[in-house]
């Protein structure tokens, strides 16, 4: 091991000879270097070696190249180094630095990730081509990689073939991977766009250009050519079609017009190609293909591919619902080439342009359509959605009218054919609130929907809300049958507490409701003591509410009293001895809230969750507290616990350390 760090010591000796006597860095600071690298060295030369070790020895060098760069600017002798070895030194160490950590732990992703960041950073645009290909033998899998590869090679290297190649041969290996195809797809378009652009750049651009006379074709007229901007040299290779190319510069441009018209490439082919090859890879996601328009819309003249792309969708998904409303809601979107925008994703059109109600009458002809075709309850959901969606955002009165007159429509035929499902009827109940239907006649809607799906919680709490039925009755049966929803103990919660704060309950009324609350919660859950988070948040919302409402509402001594009663009652979770903690640390006095504390934090360790954490929050009170022989009990019997004791140490020492800097 010494020898290979006499190795590498040696090898930076002419480099920091020529940093002294350039007096970037001083002796003392030659020498400071020199025992940070020597560390460095014989930590990276360990026999088990260590990826943190890499990363803060290459830390360390960022840091000096950045310190040393400042410094030759300031001594003003940039250019006097230019051609000079010393100038890039720094950077070359430190790439080396990459290159042995990433040889040695190659399937640390986040390491080729930092490696590529610096590469680009330091703009070593000739090495990372190579940082690449490395990083993708190591995780071939990846697509990411693939992908940053590829938009690598064409942006910056205007290398369109090479990044076309990486991204088959990505999909060769991931067939299945939709992030792939639309790259890829993408890529195909953005080749395509640069065309046109450069087409605009030429005045060729539109498409009613006039012709020449026919006597004219015959004059050349040097003075009128166009002058073209300059451009660099990504974009000259980028636009470089070989030497056919080179001659359709020289025609007139009405026949490169005609020429590049008729070339199919030109007119989204290979795009197209590579969504039908897609679609065929991947047949039956609807989500997959609605990605595809939303990138053809990002780009210019896309409309005829766009209904290509609808016209496979009802094609191959015509008995898929989600497919037929993503077809009728495909009028209502517009995209604003005018209008600067964030992306190019598909956006609805206003609901006060004039083109809004035909595009809405054709989205609700093909819907009305789809249901025929496809009467199944998924369709009939999905189009209450999408006129319940609109409902919501129109603000016209007659159109609101209309979309209102709709919708029940909707939810009456729907109930004929026998199609209503839970979520229907939560959604017609939703929309009846909205309007002036009678609350009886909507409590009537939710007692059907009840009938056939006592499971549904929002029907249960429309019903609470609704006030036809005693509330307490209503919980009562609701929770016999839904013991496990969070949202309904959660809307019995509230109601507990608004009848303290409105209905001028008694405190021991309040009391007694919070008691069976929780009893009840006990009673009705399937298992009180296994570990499930419905079932702990369910036991924790109970039984925090119940002793924050007693702390707040009659003092800490009530408090006490509460959560001594649950925890001989209920089996408490963990996060409910943290709130009580927390209420004796703001309600406690300091002469008896210790005692307390302490109490709540032995009966919280004996809970298997977090072990560290709580032993470790433990320790720090008793230190506040200063009862360090206490403290040094409970840490030994931590120890005995805790999973990782090393861990647990180092924290327990940090702990330790900042107490008695404090003291």
């Amino acid at each position: 091991m010494a020898e290979s760090v006499q190795y590498y010591l040696e090898r930076m000796i002419p480099e920091l000879e020529a940093l002294e006597k350039k007096n970037i860095f001083t002796p003392v600071e030659i020498k400071s270097i020199i025992k940070k690298r020597t560390n460095f060295e014989y930590a990276l030369q360990r026999r088990i070696k260590q990826k943190i070790d890499f990363l803060r020895c290459i830390e360390y060098e960022i840091n000096l190249e950045d310190l040393r760069q400042k410094r030759i600017v300031r001594l003003g002798i940039k250019d006097a180094m230019k051609g000079e070895e010393l100038l890039w030194s720094g950077i070359k160490r430190i790439n080396n630095l990459f290159r042995r950590a990433t040889i040695k732990f190659g399937g640390d992703l986040s390491l080729w990730l930092q490696y590529i960041e610096y590469t680009k950073k330091i703009k070593a645009y000739n090495i990372l081509s190579t940082v690449f290909v490395q990083a993708i033998q190591f995780h071939p899998m990846n697509a990411s990689l693939w992908i940053m590869a590829a938009t690598w090679e064409n942006d910056h290297n205007a290398n369109i073939a090479s990044a076309r190649i990486l991204l088959q041969r990505a999909i060769r290996l991931m067939p299945e991977n939709q992030q792939l195809w639309h790259e890829y797809f993408r890529l195909e378009l953005i080749y395509i766009e640069k065309i046109k652009l450069r087409r605009r750049v030429l005045g060729i651009a539109d498409e009613d250009e006039e012709m020449p006379q026919a006597g004219a074709a015959e004059k050349v007229d040097t003075d009128n050519t166009i002058n073209l901007p300059a451009v660099t040299g990504e974009e000259a290779d980028a636009w470089k079609k070989g030497e056919e190319e080179m001659k359709k510069e020289a025609l007139p441009h009405h026949k490169i017009k005609k020429m590049e018209d008729n070339n199919p490439i030109l007119q989204g082919l290979l795009a197209r190609i590579t969504y039908d090859n897609a679609i065929k890879a991947i047949p039956n996601d609807i989500g997959f293909r609605q990605r595809f328009v939303d990138i053809y819309r990002e780009f210019t003249d896309m409309e005829t591919d766009i209904q290509y792309v609808f016209d496979t969708i009802r094609r191959d998904m015509k008995d898929l619902p989600a497919a037929r409303a993503f077809l009728a809601e495909r009028n209502l979107y517009v995209l604003d080439t005018k209008a600067d925008k964030k992306d190019g994703k598909a956006q609805y059109i206003s609901c006060n342009d004039p083109a809004f109600i035909p595009a809405l009458r054709a989205c609700v002809a093909e819907f009305e359509t789809a249901i025929q075709e496809l009467d199944v309850t998924e369709m009939w959901e999905l189009y209450v959605k999408c006129l319940s969606d609109w409902y919501s955002l129109v603000s016209e009165e007659n159109l609101k009218l209309y979309l209102s007159k709709l919708l029940q429509k909707t939810f009456k035929a729907c109930e004929k054919k026998g199609k209503l499902s839970s979520s229907l009827y939560e959604s017609w109940v939703a929309f009846a609130q909205k309007t002036k239907v009678k609350t009886a006649q909507i409590d009537a809607i939710a007692q059907q929907g009840l009938a056939k799906y006592p499971h549904s919680t929002k029907l249960w709490i429309h019903r609470v809300q609704l006030g036809q039925e005693s509330p307490m009755k209503l919980y009562t049966r609701a929770l016999d049958v839904n013991p496990e929803s969070l949202a309904l103990w959660k809307s019995y919660n509230d109601w507990i507490l608004n009848q303290g704060q409105h209905n001028g309950l008694s405190q021991q009324d309040m009391d007694r409701l919070f008691f069976e609350a929780c009893e009840k919660a006990t009673t009705l859950l399937p298992s009180v003591t296994s570990a499930s988070a419905d079932r702990n948040s369910i036991k924790e919302l109970l039984q925090s509410s119940y002793v924050t409402w007693a702390a707040q509402s009659q003092g800490i001594d009530a408090a006490r009293s509460v959560y001594k009663k649950i925890i001989r009652n209920f089996y408490p979770t963990h996060p409910f001895f943290l709130t009580c903690i927390g209420i004796e640390n703001e309600f406690g006095d300091a002469k008896t809230g210790p005692a307390f504390v302490e109490y709540l934090y032995e009966r919280a360790t004996r809970l298997p969750e977090d072990k560290e954490g709580t032993y470790i929050a433990y320790l720090a009170y008793l230190y506040s507290q200063k009862k360090f022989q206490l403290a040094n009990t409970v840490y030994t019997r931590a120890s005995k616990e805790v999973s990782d004791k090393d861990a647990f140490d180092i924290r327990v020492q940090k702990l330790k350390t900042s107490y008695t800097t404090i003291l």
